[in-house]
């Protein structure tokens, strides 16, 4: 790839369906001699040497020799530009998928670095966050800042809608993030959480779509993982399935083919039946993740961001699967930050809305 990095301009590089985003950016990385890569799994990135947001941002400036004063002022003033000043003093290991993306952008860009790359940069964000990290990585003075991203267009799917069937709820469901961790001098274990939400009640259909609404950080994949019978949570129905906000959690077999489960199914989906998840792409990754999961024939099945990481082909894919197990009766619940995302699965499907709140 004949590419240089401009001083003070974003550049973006698009990946297709069969191409790995993280690959495509350490080639770049490699061939301009830097290190400096967000990859696509933000969380990746956190450190897990500091207690809070505030000394993460700090970390690098920490590195460089940075003067406490000038460290203190740039520090506050970041957490202010991508919205996590009231989160300064949260554990960085506990936020939400897009306040973890939000984070770590700004933990690398605090240090002005020469070159920037940055693999699908708004992933997961509400369009809040997303116009938060835009304006940070388009304002980053001299630093080259190249953007590895999917080309993420609208399609319209060709699919028979499917007509809804009986009605019933999940909840009230309550569920916390962000307990504190316990020191090992500390042999009370800690009471309080840092994050709560619910309790909400989940209206499903069976053969229908309930979209989940809420901001970065209002708790949707707190709830689900809870719903889903996760972090130490009992299940909210007898047969749920879920794939979770990061595909990567659920790469746990050596062959695509075998994540999937279904050889048919997995050609059929254009995917590459021997590659190893993690050596996929990022939209064949989840579109595997998603075809594993509707393939378990779940009467409730949860979708936390689907279409996140998702090229136009891996769309289409993905539109392909949620007819299939809508059309075989189950219930489905998605969370996405994406309007047109959820606009495409009307051309097939009735969707009702549920909005979060936290308490």
């Amino acid at each position: 790839m004949v590419l240089e990095p401009i001083p003070g301009e974003v550049t973006t590089v698009t990946v297709g369906f069969d191409e790995n985003a993280d690959e495509v950016a350490h080639q770049l990385a490699t061939q301009w001699g830097v290190d400096t890569v967000i990859g696509a799994d933000a969380s990746a990135h956190v450190s897990l040497l500091r207690a809070t947001v505030r000394e993460e941002l700090a970390l690098a400036l920490e590195h460089r020799g940075t003067p406490r004063a000038e460290m203190a002022a740039r520090v506050e003033d970041m957490l202010a530009a991508v919205g996590l000043t009231e989160l300064a003093e949260r554990d960085p290991a506990r936020l939400s998928g897009g306040q973890t993306r939000r984070l770590v952008c700004a933990a690398v860009a605090i240090a002005h670095p020469k070159v920037l790359i940055v693999v699908e940069p708004y992933a997961g964000l509400d369009p809040n966050s997303r116009a938060q990290v835009e304006l940070l990585l388009h304002g980053l003075g001299e630093t080259a800042v190249v953007l590895v991203q999917a080309d993420t267009r609208s399609t319209r799917p060709d699919l028979t809608p499917v007509a809804p069937g009986d009605g019933f709820t999940l909840g009230p469901l309550s569920a916390t993030r962000g307990t504190q961790r316990r020191r090992w001098w500390k042999l009370k274990a800690p009471e309080h959480a840092e994050f709560a939400v619910g309790p909400v009640t989940i209206p499903v259909q069976h053969g229908g779509v309930t979209w989940l609404r809420g901001g970065n950080g209002s708790g949707k994949t707190t709830l689900l993982r809870a719903a889903a019978g996760l972090d130490g949570h009992e299940p909210a129905h007898s047969s749920l399935g879920m794939a979770l906000q990061s595909p990567m959690d659920q790469a746990i077999t050596p062959t695509l083919a075998q994540l999937v489960g279904d050889a048919a199914l997995t050609a059929e989906l254009g995917l590459p039946p021997d590659e190893h998840p993690l050596d996929a792409s990022a939209s064949q990754l989840r579109v595997a993740q998603v075809a594993a999961t509707v393939a378990q024939g779940r009467e409730v099945v949860v979708f936390d961001e689907p279409d996140t990481l998702a090229d136009a082909t891996g769309r289409t894919a993905l539109h392909s699967l949620l007819h299939r197990a809508l059309s075989a009766g189950s219930a489905l619940i998605i969370t996405c930050h994406d309007p047109a995302f959820v606009a495409e699965i009307t051309a097939y499907a009735t969707v009702r809305e549920c909005s979060i709140n936290t308490v």
